[in-house]
């Protein structure tokens, strides 16, 4: 609450003299103040009138000085004294670094974040080791031989948070709400294992979540939890943020856990690297003597996907959408395995989900991580698959054709 005070103040003031009539002079005066302890201030300049609000205790009160500027800044207040008193307050305010903070944003409204979340690795445990062949029908892109592999289970958290001010944040995960500051929850999940090799499996069934919600004054956190014997699986978290009973905000987003990954040498999977990068070099370059038609279907993936990438497995990836791009109208096979083993990168079942096909109006190929140039209709990958089996049908009919003729 405000509270009156002597201050005393330098002033100056006009007193001419008989030599000189333009003589200024200053002094200590004791001044009776209305004074405030703001916990931040936020100015808004007009040209030559300025607005001011300043939070004190909860409160927000509102005033107007003489200035000269255009635009808008917010600051620490600390003690503020007036020669009479502001009024009475206009309401509530946030009187924390989120209402500081507020960005534009009236700080006496409701308020929540997007929500913003990290996967973070708690114990990561190797429960088997051994050695594959990738040969004959095992065989995978860039992948022939012996390899070395380490089955390692993961034990990981999802922490997701929001800012807040004057809501509750009520949280959902994969669609259903949650109540309590813990306990446990089964998701409908298809969840996928990288054994056994070289394809692993996948199948739908109940994941167990463990949650924690934490909740503080101005933020809002939920924390998830994983058994890594559910393998890896994606899940949506969402929220909405709730005052009086309406809805101000809500957000939404995906993560993912890696419960279980298949680890080859260092070695070899920078040789992976480099042989999948040599692979998309060559299909580029047999690209630039392709003259594409107006119309002809591109592959287009979603953004999305990238939620899902690990860091170290970019270059990977990138080089695999790429080669995906490039093979799905004339090489079936290489389609096939670079579909295989991107899937195999990611480490999540269903990789279909984020691939659509569109059409090149301007007859120019699609760009890498949907960016694509002139797309007009996109179709889910369901397209893509049939017509790579077209174009296997067609090859076999071709060789049975020739066969006949050599018979002939």
């Amino acid at each position: 609450m405000p509270y009156e005070k002597d201050v005393q103040e330098r002033k100056t003031w006009w007193c001419p003299k008989w030599y000189w009539p333009f003589a200024v002079c200053s002094g200590i005066r004791t001044q009776h103040k209305w004074c405030y302890n703001f916990a931040w201030v936020k100015e808004t300049r007009y040209g030559f009138i300025g607005h001011l609000e300043g939070c004190e205790n909860g409160r927000l009160f509102t005033w107007t000085r003489a200035v000269v500027g255009l635009g808008s800044s917010t600051y620490a207040g600390g003690e503020m004294c007036f020669d009479s008193s502001r009024g009475s307050d206009e309401g509530r305010c946030d009187p924390s670094r989120t209402g500081l903070q507020a960005s534009g944003l009236s700080a006496s409204d409701p308020f929540a974040s997007d929500i913003d979340y990290d996967v973070l690795s708690l114990r990561s445990t190797v429960s088997e080791t051994g050695t594959f062949d990738f040969s004959g029908e095992n065989e995978r892109l860039c992948q022939k031989g012996l390899w070395p592999w380490r089955r390692t289970l993961h034990e990981q958290v999802i922490i997701a948070s929001v800012a807040t001010r004057f809501v509750q944040i009520q949280w959902y995960i994969g669609g259903t709400q949650i109540s309590g500051n813990s306990g446990n929850i089964l998701l409908g999940s298809l969840c996928r294992w990288p054994f056994p090799l070289p394809n692993g499996r996948s199948e739908n069934r109940s994941a167990r979540v463990r949650y924690e919600v934490v909740t503080e004054a101005n933020k809002s956190t939920l924390k998830l939890y994983n058994d890594p014997a559910d393998g890896s699986y994606s899940l949506s978290i969402a929220m909405s943020a709730v005052e009086n009973g309406n809805e101000y905000a809500s957000s939404y987003t995906s993560a993912s856990f890696q419960g279980e990954t298949c680890d080859f040498a260092a070695e070899q999977v920078q040789e992976l690297a480099k042989c999948i990068g040599r692979f998309r070099d060559r299909r580029n370059e047999k690209a630039k003597f392709r003259r594409p038609t107006p119309g002809e279907p591109v592959i287009v993936f979603s953004e999305e996907i990238w939620k899902f990438v690990r860091e170290e497995n970019r270059d990977i990836v990138n080089s695999l959408m790429e080669i995906i791009s490039s093979t799905f109208r004339d090489d079936p096979e290489s389609f096939k395995q670079a579909i295989d083993q991107l899937e195999q990168q990611i480490g999540l079942a269903g990789i279909s989900r984020f691939i659509s096909v569109g059409s090149s109006e301007s007859g120019h190929a699609g760009k890498i991580g949907g960016q694509a140039n002139g797309l007009g209709r996109q179709q889910p990958v369901a397209v893509v698959l049939i017509a790579v089996g077209i174009g296997l049908l067609g090859l076999v009919i071709g060789r049975l054709t020739a066969g006949s003729r050599n018979r002939l």
